[in-house]
């Protein structure tokens, strides 16, 4: 049984809506408030916020780039090259901040696929629910990492026009996602067969390993629709778009546990239906 991602978050944004009673002298929460202010990259969910006026295409855009030193990496390089390779006419960079200048070591791959799969075990991110909660993943993925000592910045991609038809998509056993935006940690390692210092993309949701960033971009794009890709620091929790940018870190990580908890319960029922449904194969791994 697919579930659409619509019913899914409909249904999580009617038991998130059941708020707790105030304590004296605090305002209760508007229902589904909490809820309301996740920068969402289920599509429907979010539609309100992509069709604002902020967001129609005369509208003055806010630039959060940043100069680019190149100071350990070929972060210029490395991001024409991929906007080569996905082709310039339907993809373009446009938010970049200095990722070059690296807070942490710079691992082998096989050292980061050591750190992909202890990331991939974590039983407390649920990241066989794909529908939404990337930017939930993503920051407790990088917090992980700083602790490990590894480098690691987010790379953000997003759908160019809101209003048209095109969406970035991914389908596991569970269910189907469609999305306007999808972000995911990614680190400097040194890629074991050009011996040089390249980019991966740390996704468990989307697969087994690291991939290069155009293999991730890849894996949820038709390749028609107009995208466009952030790299930016890791402080950053949702799309500096829609959201604009962060002050730290630690400000995300509250909403982060309790997005992940939040969908860890809804994935777990989502499982026991299916398994229900599907005697026999509870035990397999989502693709």
């Amino acid at each position: 049984m697919k579930i659409d991602a619509g019913t899914i978050l409909t249904n999580l944004s009617k038991t998130s809506a059941k708020a707790a009673p105030a304590k004296q002298d605090e305002v209760a929460a508007t229902p589904g408030e909490s809820f309301t202010r996740q920068p969402h990259a289920d599509f429907d969910t979010n539609k309100a916020k992509l069709l604002a006026a902020s967001r129609l295409p005369q509208a003055v855009k806010a630039n959060y780039s940043e100069p680019i030193s190149d100071q350990d990496v070929d972060q210029s390089g490395w991001q024409a090259r991929l906007i080569d390779n996905l082709g310039p006419q339907f993809a373009r960079m446009q938010y970049t901040h200095d990722c070059s200048k690296l807070q942490g070591m710079i691992p082998t791959q096989s050292q980061l696929q050591a750190e992909f799969d202890k990331l991939g075990s974590r039983e407390d991110i649920p990241f066989e629910y794909i529908v939404d909660g990337c930017y939930a993943r993503a920051h407790l993925m990088s917090e992980e990492m700083t602790k490990d000592g590894i480098n690691n910045a987010k790379i953000f991609c997003m759908v160019e026009d809101p209003y048209g038809k095109g969406k970035l998509t991914a389908e596991n056993k569970y269910m189907k996602a469609k999305w306007w935006y999808h972000v995911a940690p990614v680190v400097f390692a040194v890629d074991e067969k050009s011996k040089q210092v390249e980019p991966f993309v740390m996704d468990p949701s989307m697969a087994k390993t690291p991939l290069k960033p155009e293999q991730w971009i890849h894996a949820m794009w038709d390749e028609n629709t107009k995208i466009k890709v952030d790299l930016v620091h890791d402080l950053q929790y949702g799309p500096l778009e829609s959201d604009g940018p962060n002050a730290t870190f630690q400000e995300s990580i509250p909403s982060a546990h309790e997005t992940c908890e939040e969908y860890s319960k809804e994935l777990a029922q989502i499982k026991e239906d299916y398994n229900a449904s599907h005697p026999g194969q509870g035990n397999r791994k989502a693709a």
